[in-house]
This record gives structure tokens, sequence and C-alpha cells, in this order.
């Protein structure tokens, strides 16, 4: 199966960030004869061997949990009022997403964000490219844009291991997920990799407190995969020295942050 026309250019190879081409219905670098396959469009260049144990836990639990993760999605927002969708909103104007720009959502899971970014702009008006580590949450997403949207496109890859040159977006950004990476400054600093210079770099997500109380605590789903999660951490830690104009918020009486920050 074929992949977008517009998202072959920005791809390259995770590993050594070679240029890939799309033969035979997969991507190959032709440096090194590396290949990746596509999966119903969706070009899956994932390094297994530089997933760590965390993000294997995390991709696991997702394997199962998407079917059902819009829902309980729906269930906590209902639970907290309305505090989920409060915060998306707010993450999508903080964005200031304008025609013309090329951005990247990190960890885009089934894609819950998605009508909150359209409210400000037509998805047609940007190059939008959404990455997850799961496949099984890929392809959640996938089913929304096929009814509702045209133009965004799907990676599955690691994002502590961006297949993306430097200085590919206008914006990158992520929602949700970070706190549970193996490794979220290196994720941080690839995001500012793939930034154009001057380029917005945004980050939400939810606090310590919430992931000791919620995901390893109160919420059974949840709670043996997030068993291992390091909670003794200040995002604003990782934020790259070279970033510029950075910004922290608290939000929501604690129980999430806002990091952003801009490429030098």
């Amino acid at each position: 199966m074929s992949i977008p026309s517009k998202l072959l250019p920005l791809l390259c190879d995770p590993q050594d960030h070679g240029p890939l081409a799309f033969e035979e219905g997969s991507l190959i670098n032709a440096g090194t004869g590396r290949k990746y396959f596509v999966a119903d469009g969706i070009p899956v260049l994932v390094d297994k061997a530089d997933i760590g144990p965390q993000n294997v836990r995390i991709q696991d639990m997702y394997r199962w949990m998407a079917g059902g993760f819009d829902a309980a999605d729906w269930i906590g927002n209902a639970i907290t009022l309305g505090m989920i969708t409060r915060f998306r909103r707010r993450f999508a104007g903080e964005l200031r997403l304008k025609p013309g720009d090329r951005c990247l959502y990190t960890s885009i899971g089934t894609g819950l964000d998605l009508p909150f970014l359209a409210a400000r702009i037509p998805l047609t008006d940007i190059e939008l490219v959404g990455l997850d580590l799961s496949m099984e949450m890929l392809r959640q997403c996938q089913r929304k844009i096929d009814r509702r949207w045209t133009g965004p496109m799907l990676v599955q890859a690691n994002a502590e291991s961006l297949p993306f040159a430097d200085r590919t977006f206008d914006t990158v950004f992520h929602l949700g997920g970070i706190n549970l990476f193996d490794r979220p400054a290196a994720a941080v600093r690839e995001m500012l990799r793939v930034a154009k210079p001057g380029a917005l770099i945004a980050i939400f997500d939810e606090s310590p407190e919430c992931i000791r109380t919620q995901y390893q605590k109160w919420n059974p789903f949840t709670r043996k995969a997030c068993a291992g999660i390091s909670t003794d951490f200040d995002p604003r830690d990782w934020t790259p020295p070279e970033a510029v104009e950075t910004e922290f918020e608290s939000l929501h009486g604690g129980k999430g942050y806002f990091l952003k920050f801009r490429a030098p």
C-alpha cells in the first residue's frame, strides 16, 4: 500500500536519518539497505532495539486498551466535570496554528484532539503528521480521519527517535503520555531537533501526583503498566539548554502542566 505523497519527503531512517525511498510497498534506506514496512498506509518506522522496557509495557497496554480508549476518555471527562475537554481546548488554542504550517503531533493516540484542532483551523490548511508507538491506537485514529477529515498523515515510530530530518516542522506538540516514556528528555530533544528555527514546541501532560494517585493507584487498567514509572521528575528539567522563550504553567490545581519553548 502507498503512503501520502506529501509524507514521503518528510521521512528518514530513525537510526541514521538517511533518506528513504518507497519501493514495492516498503521504505528502504538505499545507503544501508534497511527496510521498513507500511501497514494500511501507515509507515512502520520502529527500531525495536531502541524501544526501552517502559515503552514496551505501555505499548502492550495500549494494544488491548485501544478499542475502548475513547469510551474511557469520555467517562474520565464526565467524572472530572469536563476537565479533559477544557485541557484539550486550551491546548489547541495555545498552538496558534496558521495556514501552511507543517506540524508534528507526537503520541497522537486515537486522535481525540483532532476535533479541537479542526475547530481552530481546517486540517486541510496545514500539513499535520501524527506519530505514535502503538499501531492499534493509530488504526483507531485512522478510522476517525477517514470518516471526518482529509489531510492528517500517520506514522508509527518511537518519539525518542523521530524519523524526520532536522528542522522539518513549524510546530511540534505533544498532549499526554510523555511522562510514561523511558527517556522523556530524549523525546523533548528530538522535538527540538526536528523543529524549524523559531518553531513552537508545546507539551501538555499530567503531573507526577496524577500518575501516583490515578495511574499507579486508582486506575486498574493502568496500574500494572505504570507501576515502575518514576514520579520524581520536573518536566522543566527536560528542556534543552539551547531552547528559548521557555514557559511553564501548572494546570487545573496541579493535575497537569504546560511546558512550551521555541527553537533557537
